[in-house]
């Protein structure tokens, strides 16, 4: 039964407006506002095939503010790494250009070009924990859909999104030393009035790095990649089962198409192995539409295989204990399933053109909250 209702950002733009407007520095500063909870993300995909995440995590539930830090890494061909830890206390910087908490440090220039990363919560644990440092350089304007927020009952959840960016790293995981360079993006999420269970019961997530399948395989690297991705999820039936959706596509470190409506279907469920009680998918299917940055109709589809599993996130098991037991009256069991997915592809309709199909690498997220 409905007992509040869903209105998306993108429903909430008049006609003869542009459905994706730039993100100013403003939408990616720091808010911590009221109840409800905040992330500030990297993502990246290196050409020595490492692939992860590095997040500073606030959740503010029951009149105390949670800190965490987030991180993983996974190299084909070894173990991947998680780590989450208690990132204690968060200092902001006035301007919102430099933050850090326990383990994790990130810091802006002013004009938000580029961003310095500095990740050493697991070594400051352990002598095995990962160690890492990245720079990125933002290569495209970021993006939002209309004013970034989807308004959820009486809370507001919003994303903001740097799509394109190249990412030099080095650090050390499983003990092995590691110097790279690739793509990347950034994405700033808030949500104020609001338990972040009450977001979304279920969330998809991706981030595909490929190249035309057509160019040669010496000529591909991290300056000619192109990049597809998708935040979508889907609010609890209380709140009306409405589907939010945020996706993009960039060519060459370029936004080149906003991607406003995305359609997930999920196939091949199986029950997972990992003990969590829920059926996943072996086989989803992206279909996401929207506009180029000049106007033309754009249409991106991905019929994914996110076969080989990376991590299983128990996040009741994650959690303090105090939030633990108050979201777990409420919930039965949130899982995050991460996976990988090698020989990927995804076709490009955009209108005037010739399709083409990109191929390369994707990391997947699935977030239940049933």
């Amino acid at each position: 039964m409905v007992h509040k209702k869903t209105i998306t950002a993108a429903s909430l733009v008049q006609d003869g407006h542009p459905m994706a407007t730039q993100a100013v520095l403003a939408d990616f500063a720091w808010k911590r506002d009221s109840t409800g909870s905040e992330t500030q993300t990297m993502y990246f995909h290196l050409e020595n095939g490492c692939v992860g995440f590095v997040q500073i995590a606030w959740v503010f539930l029951t009149l105390k503010a949670t800190i965490e830090t987030n991180a993983m890494f996974f190299v084909p061909g070894h173990p991947c790494v998680f780590e989450t830890h208690n990132g204690h206390n968060l200092k902001v910087a006035k301007d919102s250009l430099d933050y850090e908490c326990k383990g994790l440090q990130m810091s802006w220039n002013k004009d938000h070009s580029r961003l310095s990363v500095k990740y050493t919560a697991g070594r400051e644990r352990k002598a095995s924990g990962v160690a890492a440092s990245f720079e990125f350089v933002r290569k495209s304007d970021g993006y939002k859909i209309g004013d970034g927020k989807n308004y959820i009952g009486e809370g507001t959840a919003a994303h903001y999104f740097y799509p394109a960016g190249e990412v030099t790293a080095q650090g050390e995981i499983n003990g092995a030393k590691f110097e790279s360079k690739g793509s990347a993006m950034f994405i700033h999420a808030h949500s104020a009035n609001i338990m972040p269970y009450n977001v979304g019961a279920e969330w998809n997530m991706i981030f595909f790095v490929g190249h035309p399948e057509s160019m040669p395989k010496d000529k591909r690297n991290a300056e000619s990649a192109s990049t597809y991705h998708v935040l979508q999820y889907e609010t609890p039936e209380s709140y009306g089962s409405v589907h939010c959706s945020n996706a993009g596509l960039t060519q060459e470190n370029k936004l080149k198409a906003v991607l406003w409506d995305t359609a997930v279907e999920h196939h091949e469920m199986t029950k997972d192995e990992n003990g969590s009680g829920y059926d996943i998918p072996k086989h989803i299917v992206f279909t996401s539409t929207g506009k180029t940055v000049d106007g033309k109709k754009a249409r991106v589809v991905f019929d994914a295989r996110p076969t080989q599993r990376l991590h299983d996130i128990d996040v009741l098991h994650e959690m303090p204990f105090v939030i633990r037991r108050l979201v777990q009256a409420l919930i039965t069991k949130p899982f995050v399933f991460e996976r990988y997915e090698e020989n990927a592809k995804v076709r490009v309709e955009i209108e005037g053109e010739e399709p083409y199909v990109l191929e390369g690498v994707a990391f997947h997220e699935l977030t239940l909250m049933k």
